[in-house]
């Protein structure tokens, strides 16, 4: 009897410091997605190297969380595509696979890492698109198809094609005329989409805006 009551003891005494460790990790979550939002339109290839630094040291000190590693990711994939050449492009996109990688152990079919995959894939591409689309074309789709497989009512996977298609010429299967149907499926999509958690990601909505002006 002796022992249980000091095992109960113990367990209680435990539950404090994991809950403070749970609202930490969410505070610096929080901070981190909010530092990812207000980068300066005057640094912004600093302030996203800073933001994904900030999300893989959270990921360091939370290794059962994916979404650090998702977040560092998606940040890497912005500098992918912002990099000052071709290898300075790979080379953040080297770092975004690392993360997305990580984060595929912890969160298998995960629809979110799914889009993050394609979106991978369609940097790389971009970096040289004659060379590398035969390659990653395959991969980007791939990774849409499997995103909307794992959930259907994730907006982020028809945001994602529907911008490809868009900047995609005609004469490949492009333009509005393909673009158009699978943006109106994200921004339907979008109006009933409700995520997990406070922390979950919500980006796309306002990147396909402008592109929607020319599906009216």
């Amino acid at each position: 009897m002796k022992t249980i009551l000091i095992l109960i003891i113990t367990a209680l005494a435990a539950q404090p410091s994991a809950w403070a460790q749970s609202d930490q990790y969410k505070q610096a979550m929080k901070q981190a997605i909010t530092t990812m939002q207000s980068r300066n339109e005057q640094s912004p290839i600093a302030d996203m190297q800073t933001s994904a630094n900030q999300f893989e040291r959270i990921a360091s000190a939370e290794p059962k969380e994916w979404l650090p590693r998702y977040y560092a990711g998606l940040n890497y994939v912005y500098l992918g595509f912002m990099g000052k050449d071709e290898a300075a492009k790979d080379k953040y996109l080297d770092q975004a696979d690392v993360n997305l990688k990580a984060a595929e152990t912890i969160a298998p079919d995960n629809d979110e890492l799914a889009v993050l995959k394609a979106y991978i894939a369609q940097a790389r591409m971009v970096v040289d698109p004659m060379n590398r689309w035969q390659q990653y074309g395959p991969l980007f789709q791939a990774g849409i198809d499997k995103a909307k497989s794992l959930n259907p009512n994730n907006p982020r996977p028809y945001a994602l094609e529907g911008s490809s298609l868009m900047y995609t010429p005609d004469q490949f299967g492009g333009g509005p005329t393909t673009a158009c149907p699978v943006l109106k499926q994200a921004v339907e999509k979008f109006a009933t989409f409700k995520p997990t958690s406070d922390l979950s990601p919500l980006w796309g909505q306002k990147q396909i805006e402008p592109l929607m002006a020319k599906c009216k």
